[in-house]
């Protein structure tokens, strides 16, 4: 499976970069494959998706029911509320 990779320069004190290249001798992956499975577990630590379209009127809709002055009727009109139209 072929993925398209992107290039980046980043910068390791030596402590860590001896540490990459020793985990890399002892792996035998490369150190590049290591960098990629740590951004890849670091951001799914934490969650971090794409930048949200803020254009998207349903990313607008989230929280909206969670003020006590909010729609109670928000299932029933969404269309009201996504789209300032009636429903």
């Amino acid at each position: 499976m072929y993925m398209a990779l992107k290039r980046k320069q980043i910068y390791l004190d030596a402590a860590s970069d001896s540490t990459l290249k020793k985990l890399a001798r002892e792996t035998g992956l490369s150190q590049a494959e290591h960098i990629r499975r740590a951004v890849r577990a670091y951001v799914d630590q934490h969650k971090i998706a794409h930048v949200e379209d803020r254009s998207d009127p349903l990313l607008q809709l989230i929280g909206i029911c969670d003020s006590p002055d909010g729609p109670r009727d928000a299932a029933r009109h969404h269309d009201r509320y996504l789209y300032r139209r009636s429903s």
